[in-house]
């Protein structure tokens, strides 16, 4: 930094100067050296030269590198410093590219590394605070991949340790992506690692279920999700035949397949919405191909004890059963109410795929699924209501339903086992 004598030094320049003087931290300097760093951090607001000073300084910056982010010193440093050092290089960037470029060059790598490491908290979102403004800036080429992974790895932590954490700017990270982003967000989507992917999938549900609180998620990457989960929904159902024996089998720990059970959640969720539901009025292939994927679980189903077997007897779903609660984990529960759930809205007014019903031969398959599954909760509901959107304005639909002949009550083996009869619930004493 070029300070000519006869001029006076900015007051910047003399608080770095004073704070890399009263290194390193310990107990007597520990309340000065926050003090220096308060008002460099005040000074960034006053005028960008402050900023530009600030980002510049080589030595100051790495010794502010070493204090926050690879400190290997036995004294701990207070969390006071820490924090008000993270808020200095936050306000060292706003509106300011030529800040942020030499802030990022820097410490980007480091705040990418330590923005997701837990315990999460208010640190958290200043380094994602820093992130945002520079994405957004504009300043630094080639950062949008590293920022989504990043942001995608938060929200993995926050899953993992059901963090109570506020972190704003990630919201507003998921923001720039999956509202503006557009063709870009699918390629930086596709070049995150499978379980990234899997993950950006549960936030844009958890999105979908807030009503997209910061605005639609945009068109292409809805219509890139649907392209996904045709390519890769085979992956979901493998079948394996055994001599003349047909069986089948889910990819357990297959992320592919997770990866097609993650694609349908938010296809089931954004079919369904006001927002969204224009976007999926033309999408015949999507419908054949939920379609088609229920009607196989069905069939294999009925073929042998299976993961897709529907669970109807009382000692496999009551809280006392000596049944392992892992269904619940595999990538086959809740998977028949989705298919439905998205046939459901997908028929809704819509003559082109209710045409597509009649000729697959759909409804049998519906009708059988408005028994009760605990593989599958509330497959019985979404069962129903796509019966009803199938009929819907379609009389040939209408016709099918009035020519079946009522044969009774479906067999049942809860309802057997509870003694219900005309919907009264006889339960006998315990006499022993």
């Amino acid at each position: 930094m070029d300070c000519s004598s006869h001029t006076e030094a900015p007051e910047s320049f003399t608080r770095i100067e004073a704070f890399l003087q009263l290194l390193p931290v310990n107990d007597n300097n520990a309340l000065q050296i926050l003090d220096q760093l308060k008002a460099l951090r005040n000074l960034c607001a006053v005028d960008p030269m402050h900023q530009n000073i600030i980002a510049e300084h080589e030595e100051f910056n790495a010794q502010l590198h070493k204090l926050l982010f690879n400190n290997n010193s036995t004294v701990e440093i207070p969390q006071n410093i820490l924090l008000i050092a993270l808020q200095l290089l936050a306000n060292a960037i706003v509106q300011n590219p030529n800040s942020q470029r030499n802030i990022w060059r820097q410490h980007g790598d480091a705040i990418v590394e330590c923005c997701h490491k837990p315990p999460l908290g208010r640190h958290t979102d200043i380094l994602l605070m820093i992130m945002y403004n520079v994405l957004k800036g504009g300043a630094v080429s080639n950062m949008e991949q590293q920022s989504l992974s990043a942001s995608v790895c938060v929200w993995q932590t926050i899953v993992q340790e059901r963090s109570e954490a506020s972190c704003e700017f990630l919201h507003f990270i998921f923001e720039h992506f999956i509202v503006y982003g557009g063709h870009n967000t699918v390629r930086y989507y596709a070049h995150l690692t499978p379980m990234q992917r899997i993950s950006f999938l549960e936030y844009l549900v958890n999105y979908l279920r807030q009503d997209s609180p910061n605005g639609r998620i945009h068109q292409f990457l809805l219509k890139y999700i649907t392209k996904e989960f045709n390519i890769k929904s085979d992956r979901i159902l493998v079948c394996k035949r055994d001599g003349t024996q047909a069986s089948a089998t889910v990819e357990a720990d297959s992320l592919p397949a997770r990866e097609g059970y993650a694609l349908l959640r938010v296809i089931a969720s954004a079919s369904g919405s006001e927002l969204y539901g224009d976007s999926y009025a033309k999408e015949q292939s999507l419908f054949l191909n939920v379609s088609s994927l229920l009607r196989c679980l069905a069939q294999v189903g009925k073929q042998s004890q299976n993961i897709f077997t529907p669970m109807t007897k009382l000692e496999e779903v009551a809280l006392t059963s000596d049944i392992s609660r892992d269904f619940e984990s595999e990538v086959s529960f809740e998977l028949k109410t989705l298919l439905v759930r998205c046939i459901a809205n997908l028929l809704y007014k819509n003559a082109v795929n209710q045409g597509y019903c009649i000729d697959t031969q759909l409804l049998p398959t519906l009708l059988e699924c408005t028994n009760m599954d605990a593989r599958n909760p509330l497959l019985k509901e979404w069962s129903v209501l796509a019966i009803r959107n199938a009929c819907f304005g379609c009389p040939e639909i209408q016709a099918m339903i009035a020519n079946m002949t009522n044969q009774g009550a479906a067999q049942n083996d809860i309802i057997d086992e509870l003694n219900l009869d005309m919907g009264a619930l006889r339960i006998k004493p315990n006499r022993g």
